[in-house]
């Protein structure tokens, strides 16, 4: 689906910023589109400097937490970790036990399976803890939605703390302000509580496990040996979990990668994963962290038992480590297999036209392995631009699935509406699971769209561009200067710039398969500026028809031509090109059309 662009302005004053940050133009612009627009913020932004994070004894609970904590560690009670299967589960449930381990804690783990118990604390899991003798039970990443289960684990003597990013249920009260629902826990820490009074409300678990163990350290005045380790795998959840990477994740993510790239971490499993992905000695950045390392992380808990990750991580042995990244890399594999048939078996699913779509699709297909499902539905909404469910076959003669949102629904608000359609729910406004009686996915899909306030305009995907830009501008130094706004995500997107009008001379299909473009762009002084382009030779092949004869196009496709000249408009990002030694800008380009000035 063809793209809106949207060339982006404010009321900056961008040669003073430029002026007195001494930057691009073209980089202030995109500081200003970010809503950055002093010196002092703009300082913070760039600077990044880990002395700006917040106060974590602003928390709500996370002294009663750490006092708790401490207690039983000094009592030598039986502490058990609650994590989750996904990455942000994993990497805070390693921080806190190594936190606590490091500090003479008797401490084990506990990741539930993901088929057989599903997301969060279950009531079985409660009594099996129960049984094995644990007197404190330290949720992260799940616990917030646990009220029954949280209330069954202090019937049966258990002191429970929460650690959850998660939004809180709530209810409307008479005067129609919303009250948070909270689990009975002895402490719950969790920034989206509206009384909690901690500046910043969008930190993952694994942030979240990182300021707790800073907090301990600094309650018990002890040295912080491990405090490389726990931000490295603080900014692996904060990129993997795809949170706004502004304010203190974008401190996190920055200082973590940079961790990573100084080899500082001190993780025996981080390294032999980094080795196995073929990583272990380039700059890593954060399509590294997204894409090669989380996905491994996250495929054992969807075909196997997220355990192997912690262990992984927990390793102490390097050939062990080494054998386990390497199981991690093969099950990333076969999960890859089966996403791509499932993503196209979710496809055919829906109508040729799209317009007599539903707004917001609930898709069922039994055969979807319910561990993918939450890929299957964010693939199909990229696709297509809507609200995405994607439900299949779960144990107990229930349905279980993931959902993804699109900017204007808030996937939480609209499923939370619906609660006693569920047997289990949580997520935030982008993205939630649940599970269901098969008869009630009928009811969801016609509650959802009865009254849904999106439009068709909602659903045409938009690109937000940044800048125009001459290519006569489109230098080395200016991709040095706009590398300086990395990391890149959630909240923070890449810098995009637009230009018009070039000549592209030649382009070529290259690479396996033939699907990927390269372009060589002529600058009106005679500079030639590559180009590249990833995964849209499809597009760029059916554009073609609309200027050239269907012979030509055919000739391209098929590689009997060395390539075309044509006229285009396009968007791109800046990057830097290193090959055998050289060094030169290179445009990363992400839309194109033909030209139309």
């Amino acid at each position: 689906m063809p793209a809106h662009w949207i060339l982006d302005s404010n009321d900056a004053n961008i040669p003073l910023m430029a002026e007195t940050l001494n930057i691009s133009p073209f980089v202030a612009h995109v500081l200003a589109n970010r809503g950055i627009r002093t010196r002092n913020t703009a300082i913070k932004f760039l600077v990044s400097d880990v002395a700006r994070l917040h106060d974590a004894g602003q928390m709500k609970d996370i002294s009663a937490a750490a006092q708790l904590l401490q207690e039983s560690i000094q009592a030598g009670e039986h502490i058990t970790v609650y994590g989750d299967y996904d990455v942000d589960g994993v990497t805070s449930t390693v921080i806190l036990y190594k936190l606590i381990a490091s500090l003479k804690g008797n401490v084990s783990y506990y990741i539930p399976q993901r088929e057989d118990e599903g997301y969060g604390l279950n009531m079985s899991a409660v009594e099996k803890l129960a049984s094995r003798g644990t007197s404190l039970l330290l949720t992260c990443d799940n616990g917030i939605a646990a009220h029954a289960e949280i209330a069954e684990a202090k019937r049966l003597g258990i002191k429970v703390i929460v650690l959850d990013h998660h939004e809180p249920g709530f209810e409307t009260l008479a005067d129609g302000t919303r009250q948070d629902i909270i689990p009975c826990a002895n402490a719950v820490i969790d920034p989206k509580q509206a009384n909690c009074p901690y500046p910043f409300k969008m930190l993952c678990a694994g942030g979240l496990a990182y300021k707790f163990a800073v907090f301990m350290h600094t309650m018990l005045g002890l040295p912080f040996a491990n405090e490389k380790e726990y931000a490295a795998l603080a900014a692996i959840a904060t990129f993997c979990d795809v949170v706004d990477l502004t304010d203190e994740n974008r401190i996190l993510a920055k200082r973590g990668l940079d961790i990573i790239n100084n080899n500082e971490a001190d993780n025996l499993g981080l390294r032999a994963l980094m080795r196995a992905r073929k990583i272990e000695h380039k700059k890593v950045g954060a399509f590294d962290i997204g894409f090669l390392i989380g996905p491994c992380i996250n495929a054992t808990g969807r075909l196997e038992h997220a355990a192997l990750s912690v262990e992984l991580l927990l390793a102490v042995d390097e050939a062990s480590a080494a054998e386990m990244a390497e199981i991690l890399t093969s099950l990333n594999e076969e999960r890859k297999a089966l996403t791509a048939e499932a993503c196209a078996a979710a496809m055919e699913m829906l109508p040729t036209d799209l317009t007599q779509a539903d707004k917001v699709l609930v898709l069922y297909n039994p055969e979807v392995h319910e561990s993918i499902a939450g890929i299957v539905a964010g693939r199909v909404k990229d696709r297509v631009c809507r609200p995405v469910i994607m439900l299949t076959d779960a144990a107990g003669g229930l349905v279980k699935g993931s959902a993804r949102s699109i900017e204007g629904y808030d996937m939480f608000e609209a499923l939370f509406a619906n609660c006693d359609l569920f047997e289990r729910f949580g997520g935030h406004s982008m993205a939630a699971g649940l599970s269901m009686a098969a008869e009630n996915v009928p009811v969801l899909r016609e509650r959802l769209n009865h009254g849904c306030l999106l439009t068709e305009a909602d659903f045409v995907p938009v690109l937000h561009i940044d800048a125009e830009l001459p290519l006569e501008e489109a230098t080395y130094a200016l991709a040095e200067q706009t590398a300086i706004l990395a990391p890149f995500g959630k909240a923070n997107r890449e810098p995009l710039f637009v230009s018009y009008g070039l000549l592209a001379q030649p382009v070529e299909l290259i690479g396996a398969g033939k699907t990927t473009l390269r372009f060589t762009f002529v600058a009106e002084d005679g500079r030639k500026v590559k180009g590249i382009c990833f995964g849209k030779s499809e597009a760029f092949a059916d554009m073609l028809h609309e200027a050239y004869a269907t012979e030509v196009v055919e000739a391209f496709v098929h590689g009997t031509t060395k390539g075309l000249s044509v006229r285009l408009d396009i968007v791109y990002g800046l990057e830097i090109n290193e090959f055998n030694g050289n060094a030169s800008v290179q445009l990363r380009i992400v839309d194109f059309r033909l030209a139309q000035r």
